[in-house]
């Protein structure tokens, strides 16, 4: 392996550097004696084996072990600051990938590089529940991003109203059905992606179930049915696939996600707080139990419009993306991310409590379980 240094720039700062590889994050390392500074100039000039290093390095007067030399490329690669230049790529020739495996650099070790991040992408099979408001927005996000095997749910039509946020659509498909213009969408925009689109209305977990096996992901954006997240819940923990459901509730934008075996799962959620986001009356004060029974009253009307569809829809494709490539963890697993479009966009975290008893979390676990074996 050739290591060499990722795109960076450094300062000395007193007795530490200053190093920037991302213009929004910067790295202070110590370094008294100025070896730390020796080996980020080796790197950047003269990339090349530990051995390599070592006698370049050494070359310059600094004398190192081999072990040392390793636990500080370790420290630096821990850092995100290393690249392997055997398994670099030249973004120049890859064509529409660019400004993916750009984003990926960031996040690229020695161990992961920006290829390998990817692969996973184009590798995936994500199943997408709704090409409505939600769907529409995270299905261009999706097919941007190269994911090679995309399935589509919907029952719909297309009408006039859904024109203003879902912009998949024109007007010569009113009264066309949404899963097929959708599919016909992904088709043209990129031909490497393998898309299908099954009309189905959902009614049940069972009507999820059989789409699942060889599924990486699901995303959900319909609201068939009260039940509908439960049943996705359901039908996706005993598969073990994890989920992200994304929408708007009032003001607010919502998304969360399930990691089947690892966090809380929705009904967990239920058994906490109930329904919806009522929280437990016990845990309330009396103007705000009286707020929550007013709002129960009051029509869920989609107010969903162009921006606010296209923001919640961003935010799924993320999490989606992390599910995808592991290039971080999951920020909603087991947690609602909320997104207050009447205070500024401020965002907001809220995770709920995993459920020692809940079957559903007991399930995922047997299955994760044996599937690990």
């Amino acid at each position: 392996m050739r290591v060499g240094l990722k795109p960076c720039e450094w300062e000395r700062v007193g007795d530490g550097l200053v190093v920037v590889c991302d213009p929004s994050r910067s790295v202070q390392l110590d370094d008294p004696d100025g070896q730390v500074e020796w080996l980020l100039t080796v790197l950047s000039n003269q990339p090349g084996t530990v051995a390599e290093l070592r006698a370049a390095l050494a070359a310059d007067g600094v004398e190192v072990s081999t072990d040392d030399l390793s636990g500080a490329l370790a420290a630096l690669d821990g850092l995100r600051l290393l690249r392997d230049l055997d398994r670099h790529v030249d973004r120049a020739r890859v064509g529409r990938d660019f400004s993916n495996l750009a984003f990926f650099e960031l996040y690229a070790t020695l161990e992961t590089s920006e290829a390998d991040l990817q692969r996973r992408v184009r590798d995936a099979h994500v199943l997408q529940l709704g090409t409505g408001g939600l769907g529409s927005n995270v299905l261009q996000n999706l097919a941007g991003l190269g994911v090679g095997r995309l399935t589509l749910v919907d029952a719909d039509e297309v009408e006039p109203r859904n024109l203003a946020r879902q912009f998949l659509y024109r007007e010569a498909d009113l009264g066309a059905t949404k899963v097929d213009r959708a599919a016909d969408w992904v088709r043209a925009f990129h031909s490497g992606i393998t898309v299908e689109a099954v009309r189905r209305w959902i009614g049940g977990p069972d009507d999820i179930a059989d789409l699942l096996p060889g599924v990486d992901l699901v995303v959900s954006g319909v609201d068939q049915g009260e039940r509908i997240d439960n049943w996705v819940n359901e039908a996706c923990l005993r598969a073990g696939v994890p989920w992200i459901r994304g929408g708007m509730v009032g003001s607010q934008l919502i998304y969360f996600s399930v990691d089947p075996g690892r966090s809380a799962c929705y009904e967990c959620r239920v058994r906490a707080y109930g329904d919806g986001r009522d929280v437990p009356a016990s845990v309330l004060e009396p103007a705000a139990m009286t707020a929550q029974r007013l709002s129960a009253r009051i029509s869920r009307l989609n107010r969903a419009n162009g921006p606010s569809a296209a923001l919640v829809g961003s935010l799924v494709a993320f999490e989606a993306l992390r599910y995808l490539t592991g290039y971080e963890p999951p920020y909603a697993a087991g947690a609602e991310v909320l997104v207050d479009l009447s205070a500024g966009c401020r965002p907001s975290r809220e995770p709920w409590p995993r459920d020692a008893d809940c079957a559903m979390c007991a399930t995922a676990g047997a299955r994760t379980a044996a599937t690990a074996s």
